[in-house]
């Protein structure tokens, strides 16, 4: 500013001078900045930075943001650069740091584990997963069996995700377990009558037995498998087969399989002589029988019926017999094929000469035999008692559900109409269930009975 200064005397003389005054702003505004920050994710109010001039007061600072910090998600340093200039140009800056970063795991929805039996497990299983700075996705993991033994198999499912920063989700393992039905341990199965059997050796190698039956009747033959030279003690008992002759029809019924047991293949001959023939020779080849029904599947009863016939005749009861060894469906007969219980018929027509039937014979095979066991369960011990309306001598046979002899005991000279009772030490063995064989010389009962220790 030049100011003039004027003065004049009262003669009106006049001086003049000039004064320079100068009015400057060298000082730059006060800038004050936003404290550094970070959010997790993406960007939000890092706060307004303020400015304060000596000479303008309050002014309004602006910035600009360098974003190279970042990386391809988005996570990183921000820079920015705040400016404030005062009207005489005075400029001041600042920078500010914003920090963008996402340290959370993403998370997988979780899936339940599953069991299937008799079938497959999914190829594949889907579920999502989600997370707090992306969006979620589906996710998919394949089958990969971990495990398995004879009877199951053990399958994974594992489902890993990282999201954009490299967070990791806590791995989610589905389990599934598959499970199956399964037969085997197969053995070829014969039935033996308590009378009238002759083993197959020494006319073949070979072992099994032909069953004479002179007359008509029904007739109980225990059903062994694997009992090699003939020696029962040597197989399993695994069911029985009842043969009737009644009228000219012979029904040979597989039944009453131990549990644990089924039968895949049946096989009957039936004749006038004690094996089949094949090309002029006897056989006792099973696929040379006359009466062999095909593809009856897996059953646990299944009768052959053969008409027209008179005399005595042998039969020849074989069966191939399978172990269950797993089993996953909830019933045994949940195994089994549509021939359960189902009969095939043939047509026979032979007449057998010999023998000599008199109708009070035939009258006495129909005599019951009966026992009672008790108590039922037992811990060690139990008593079978009976009565009969005949002398016998009695037999008792106990076996475990393998169909091997355990125990054995006889009642000699038993009186009709007496109460005998027998009295079995079961104490020490390993099974809770077993089959009792009673045979008088009218016939043979099983029955079953069960333990309550804890074997």
């Amino acid at each position: 500013i030049l100011r003039t200064w004027t003065v004049s005397d009262c003669a009106g003389n006049t001086s003049t001078g000039v004064q320079t005054i100068t009015i400057y702003d060298d000082t730059a505004p006060v800038l004050t900045l936003p404290a550094d920050t970070s959010f997790e994710c993406s960007l939000g109010d890092a706060g307004m930075a303020t400015a304060e001039d000596n000479c303008d007061g309050t002014l309004v600072p602006t910035y600009s943001d360098d974003m190279s910090g970042l990386d391809n998600c988005g996570y990183g340093d921000i820079l920015r650069t705040w400016t404030v200039s005062d009207c005489a140009g005075n400029t001041s800056a600042g920078v500010q740091t914003i920090t963008i970063y996402d340290n959370t795991p993403p998370v997988i929805a979780p899936l339940e584990d599953g069991y299937i039996c008799n079938g497959d497990v999914p190829e594949y299983l889907d579920t999502t997963w989600s997370d707090n700075c992306e969006d979620g996705a589906p996710l998919r993991a394949y089958a990969n069996m971990v495990g398995s033994d004879e009877c199951s198999a053990t399958y994974e499912y594992v489902f890993n995700v990282s999201d954009c920063a490299g967070n990791a989700a806590e791995p989610v393992i589905v389990e599934y377990v598959k499970e199956w039905d399964k037969i085997g341990n197969c053995e070829t199965a014969f039935a033996r009558a308590d009378v009238g059997a002759q083993c197959f050796i020494p006319d073949f190698k070979r072992w099994g037995w032909t069953n004479y039956f002179e007359c008509e009747g029904t007739y109980e033959m225990p059903l062994y498998a694997g009992a090699a030279q003939c020696d029962v003690s040597k197989g399993a008992h695994v069911g029985n087969v009842t043969v009737e002759y009644i009228d000219g029809m012979v029904t040979v019924t597989y039944g009453d399989l131990a549990p644990g047991y089924v039968m895949t293949e049946a096989h009957v001959y039936i004749g006038c002589e004690p094996y089949p023939q094949k090309n002029g020779s006897d056989t006792v080849a099973p696929g040379q029988y006359p009466f062999n029904p095909s593809g009856i599947g897996t059953v646990q009863n299944y009768s052959v019926k053969v008409t027209d016939i008179s005399g005595p005749i042998y039969v020849i009861a074989h069966a191939v017999t399978c172990e269950i060894v797993c089993m996953c469906s909830p019933e045994e007969s949940d195994l089994l094929s549509e021939n359960e219980g189902g009969m095939v018929s043939f047509e026979g027509g032979f007449d057998c000469p010999g023998g000599s039937c008199e109708p009070e014979e035939l009258v006495q095979q129909t005599n019951t035999v009966d026992f009672k066991a008790y108590p039922v369960p037992f811990e060690s011990e139990v008593t079978l008692q009976y009565t009969f309306e005949y002398d016998t001598d009695v037999k008792v046979e106990v076996f475990d559900i393998k169909g091997a002899l355990i125990r054995s005991s006889e009642d000699s000279n038993y009186t009709k109409d007496s109460i005998g009772t027998m009295k079995l030490d079961l104490s020490g063995t390993d099974n809770q269930m077993f089959f009792v064989r009673l045979t008088t010389k009218e016939g043979t009962l099983i029955k079953k009975i069960v333990s309550s220790t804890p074997q």
